[in-house]
């Protein structure tokens, strides 16, 4: 247990948290990055070599259709490639880029190869912990980490440990119901406009859906190593059918969100209770409890002091934060001022909950 809270820590001090904290939720959908996978030195997989084409080629095509179809029919949504021209960007400067944009969501586009040539369909891939010990897809669309700047690009990126499927499982939480949601539009389009082999929405941890502060799929447009869908995906008609469903997805999602966002804008009663529970949720920093009430003068030097009772105790805490590094820095002063025993706790509503609830509330 203790490993595993050490792991929950450790995951709030990675560089994309601070994206958590100032991207506003209740604007809408605004801005979309789309990756297309692989290029230049990475070919993806190759087909089956009857076309000079490549899964880096038939993503790129496919994505630049994506892209082009919503800024010309919702010019209000900035649309953002990771590439745009046969190059590589690594794995972590997509995320990166994304991150850094504060987009409001991520998809990567790929085309899937199997060993048996009869393999064949779509599928959409949303972050999450596959308990298979060779996941194909995560073996395929991971980083290769081999050299020394490998590892200080990606750390210790190793989707076969333990660490790092707890530290997936919950990466991802609050961006779950919405990245699950995407896919299941993408699968629909894909099924029933396309009339294309539907293989599911599925989890993995992959990287570049796991280092992304927002909702985010990555695609799999069909098996190039199939005759068929590689006819299909070199195709005009084929690229444009599989972009069209690809935005038919997106602009329903995209309908579904600011139709939520309307109703609960259009309530002021509504906001006011939203603002006033936010109000009541913290992040503080318990300093000890006791069965009577602490004379005043202990507490004098002791920053925004204030005690709840839970259980018949006197329960006190310092400071009131929205920030998991801020309340991390005020624990190590007091730490410093002799309070050895103090830890970080959430606070919502007058109760004591779960730092990753407190997270996702003020999300």
């Amino acid at each position: 247990m203790k490993r595993i809270f050490a792991i929950f820590l450790t995951l709030y001090s990675l560089p994309v948290w601070p994206y958590l904290f100032t991207t506003d939720p209740m604007t809408g959908i605004h801005k979309i990055v789309i990756d297309a996978g692989h290029g230049g030195k990475d070919p993806g997989n190759l087909g089956t070599g009857r076309y000079s084409s490549m899964e880096k080629d038939v993503a790129l095509d496919v994505s630049l259709l994506f892209g082009s179809y919503i800024s010309e029919n919702i010019p209000e949504v900035e649309v953002i490639y990771t590439r745009k021209e046969d190059e590589f960007p690594e794995l972590y400067e997509r995320t990166a880029l994304a991150n850094r944009e504060k987009a409001d969501l991520f998809i990567s586009i790929h085309c899937d190869a199997f060993t048996d040539p009869q393999a064949n369909g779509c599928s959409s891939f949303v972050v999450g912990v596959n308990h298979g010990k060779h996941s194909r897809v995560a073996i395929k669309e991971n980083p290769i980490i081999s050299t020394q700047e490998d590892r200080i690009n990606y750390g210790n990126f190793d989707v076969a440990s333990p660490e790092y499927q707890i530290e997936v499982s919950l990466y991802q939480k609050m961006y779950e119901n919405n990245s699950l949601l995407l896919a299941d539009k993408i699968q629909t389009q894909f099924r029933e406009r396309v009339n294309r082999r539907d293989r599911g929405v599925k989890r993995e941890p992959l990287y570049v859906t796991s280092r992304v502060a927002m909702p985010s799929v990555l695609v799999e447009l069909g098996f190039l190593t199939n005759p068929k869908e590689e006819d299909f995906l070199n195709s005009e008609q084929g690229k444009t059918f599989m972009a069209s469903a690809l935005y038919r997805a997106f602009k329903s999602y995209r309908e579904e969100q600011d139709g939520m966002l309307s109703e609960l804008v259009d309530s002021s009663d509504a906001i006011s209770n939203i603002e006033m529970k936010l109000e009541k949720t913290f992040f503080s920093v318990q300093i000890f409890s006791s069965a009577s009430l602490i004379n005043s003068s202990i507490l004098v030097n002791i920053e925004d002091s204030f005690f709840f009772i839970f259980n018949d105790r006197f329960t006190y805490f310092s400071g009131k934060f929205k920030n998991l590094e801020e309340v991390r820095n005020h624990k190590e002063i007091l730490m410093k001022n002799g309070f050895h025993d103090c830890f970080v706790v959430g606070i919502h509503q007058e109760e004591k909950v779960e730092l990753n609830r407190v997270v996702k509330l003020l999300k």
